[in-house]
């Protein structure tokens, strides 16, 4: 089933690809019994029905700037069918065209726990990209993500690659759906990569070990 989807998007059969990788999913699925793909840790399906409850309500939608009369629904229908041919599409040309241009920082996170679209397809095309930083990328250290835990008391967070304007981190804890699965280390990723702080910033290069940075967090070199 993954052969023949691949073989229709390296053909351009763009909805028969989709539907092709519909059935490989649904097929995982059913053979794990897991309740989601989207976390193979998770024993139940996400409470998704509480996002639409908050965003539904008039005082969500004002803060988001969403017209009163629009009504937020998950995987809607028509948007799917809509996108449904875009699905097995590369964005791999645009993620270099960004990169190339040198003047967007561009931040790829992922939680390891996907099982839809994992850490290791992911990895596979960014070792394929026609962008003159490249090298520099894959020799960059990566660097293992430690943030405040419950407590005080530090826990992992994941590691972080980083060189020139491309960023990749890998979230433990965490599944596709990433701010629902480890909201804190989520926050603390963008807060960091927006401010250019901690692993995400410009600090310099850290000597072996433990070393303090300027969001408080742990630096070591992951294996």
């Amino acid at each position: 089933m993954q052969a023949e989807a691949v073989g229709l998007a390296e053909a351009a059969r763009w909805r028969e690809a989709s539907d092709a990788r519909g059935r490989a999913l649904s097929w995982l699925e059913n053979a794990t019994g897991l309740a989601t793909l989207y976390d193979y840790a998770k024993r139940r399906p996400y409470a998704s029905a509480a996002v639409g409850k908050l965003v539904n309500r008039a005082e969500a939608k004002a803060a988001l700037g969403a017209r009163p009369d629009v009504v937020w629904e998950e995987c809607n229908g028509m948007v799917r069918a809509a996108m449904h041919e875009d699905i097995m599409k590369s964005v791999k040309p645009e993620v270099e065209a960004v990169l190339r241009r040198g003047r967007t920082r561009v931040l790829l996170y992922q939680g390891i726990r996907d099982l839809r679209i994992g850490v290791v397809p992911t990895e596979a095309w960014l070792k394929e990209l026609q962008w003159s930083g490249l090298r520099a990328f894959q020799d960059a250290e990566r660097a293992v993500w430690r943030i405040a835990g419950e407590g005080g008391e530090e826990e992992l967070a994941g590691y972080v690659q980083r060189s020139g304007v491309l960023t990749q981190a890998v979230v433990y804890g965490a599944g596709h759906l990433v701010p629902a699965d480890n909201g804190r280390a989520a926050q603390e990723m963008i807060e960091d990569w927006v401010t250019q702080t901690g692993l995400f910033g410009r600090a310099r290069r850290p000597r072996p070990g433990i070393v303090g940075s300027p969001a408080g967090v742990r630096i070591e070199t992951a294996s």
